[in-house]
């Protein structure tokens, strides 16, 4: 550091940290005046704080945001759900891993906090009807929300973040996160039914109730729920040709959400008041912070420790990020943690270190580490958050409740977590060092 200025900047970076971590106050609003404290200050200047914004991140969430918002009021998710219930049979365990690989296979295509919104209420509804704790199965559907989102470019922000700093592609994502993603979906799968299949034991299945229920009529417009399905497919198939089109990934994904917004009954105004606007102001600010705090040379020296700790040894280096970045996560959040990594990792990569396994353990460790605690990932509030109130508030009497908190559910997603760290260490080994 060439001078005093030049740590106010990594100081200040940290005490954002520690005000985030106690969540005393709204995280897109502390960091935005924060941001434009640094810009204020000339910690960073405007125009470098433009240039450090990914725009592209930015418009492939805003994009998903939209294509998303517009599918979810079709009834389509509801009544896959209630598909689920009837394929189980009204038998509690099998719903919870039927609804648990739904909620998976939803969040790799589309925002996993989106589908916690859509799924969450459908469960506490089947589980009132089942006449069983809605706990084990919710708090399941959040650790699978996380795990899904793993395993493409799209299905979790620090995903879509470190695809576009690190120029991977959809493809990329499907040929190294998908695998170890499916491998830890049954590996954390039979690890929740030994933990949670007492809970959920139950002698009398009312199939009468589960048979009345008509899933068809969750679907009001037909025609319009197969166009935006197809909408989706079509900017799926973009972001898999993305090699031979060259076209953005959020050119994709806005060209999707324009025209699903074209064809919707629904007003845009109306759709663009769903879309997660704090998530895109928090990230927008992280990316200025991160711009100021990487210029004073701090993350270029966290990089040079890291790289003599393991004395350029790549495969220690790419061990090392994937175990920090999934147990700071806990602490930090995995959307701070995965851009803080990220310079480190393009630190070393100046080095002329080949770090291209090291991007597949951040976002292993990353996306996993999104379980470790109730504050590591935006899902896991929210699917909280709507779980409390309404057995909380509203009151399920037929079935014994429990609030989801920090401690239960860090207690149950730390080992999680452990496990998914764990598969992902053999995975990159077998993958990359063998």
């Amino acid at each position: 550091m060439e001078s005093v200025s030049g740590i106010i900047p990594p100081l200040l970076f940290l005490f954002l940290l520690f005000l985030l971590v106690t969540d005393r106050f709204n995280r897109s609003i502390i960091t935005a005046l924060f941001a434009i404290f640094f810009v204020i200050f000339n910690f960073i200047n405007f125009e470098k704080a433009v240039e450090s914004i990914d725009f592209n991140t930015i418009g492939l969430l805003v994009g998903m945001m939209i294509i998303v918002s517009v599918i979810a009021k079709t009834g389509i998710f509801q009544f896959l759900a209630i598909k689920m219930l009837k394929l189980a049979k009204g038998r509690p365990v099998r719903l919870m891993i039927y609804l648990s690989l739904l909620t998976a296979f939803l969040s790799a295509f589309l925002d996993n906090v989106t589908t916690i919104l859509l799924v969450t209420p459908v469960t506490l509804y089947i589980t009132k009807i089942l006449g069983v704790s809605p706990f084990p199965i919710v708090i399941s559907l959040i650790y699978f929300s996380n795990i899904g989102g793993t395993a493409t470019l799209i299905g979790d922000p620090p995903n879509i973040i470190i695809g576009s700093e690190a120029n991977l592609t959809f493809n990329d994502f499907l040929k190294y996160n998908t695998p170890v993603t499916v491998i830890n979906t049954f590996i954390i799968l039979s690890l929740l039914f030994l933990i949670f299949k007492n809970q959920l034991r139950k002698k009398k299945v009312p199939l009468e109730l589960i048979k009345k229920i008509k899933e068809e009529r969750l679907i009001k417009d037909k025609v319009f729920t197969l166009k935006a399905i197809l909408i989706l497919v079509l900017v799926l198939i973009g972001f898999v040709t993305h090699s031979l089109t060259h076209i953005e990934n959020s050119i994709i994904a806005l060209s999707g959400a324009f025209l699903i917004l074209l064809l919707s009954v629904r007003e845009p105004d109306e759709i663009y008041k769903e879309i997660e606007w704090s998530s895109i102001f928090f990230l927008i600010s992280l990316f200025v912070i991160m711009a100021a705090v990487e210029q004073t040379g701090f993350l270029e020296l966290i990089s040079n420790g890291l790289f003599s700790l393991t004395k350029g040894n790549v495969e220690l280096n790419t061990y090392l990020i994937l175990l920090t970045s999934g147990l700071s996560s806990s602490i930090t959040g995995n959307l701070p943690n995965t851009l803080l990594f990220i310079k480190i990792i393009e630190g070393i990569a100046k080095m002329g270190v080949d770090v291209f396994p090291m991007w597949w353990a951040l976002s292993l460790g990353a996306c996993f580490g999104g379980n470790a605690s109730l504050i590591a990932s935006a899902v896991n509030i929210v699917g909280a958050d709507i779980y409390n109130k309404n057995i909380l508030e509203n009151g399920q009497k037929n079935s014994p409740s429990q609030k989801i908190n920090f401690i239960n559910f860090s207690m149950y997603g730390s080992l999680v977590t452990l496990v998914s760290l764990l598969v992902s260490f053999f995975y990159l080994k077998v993958s990359f060092f063998n």
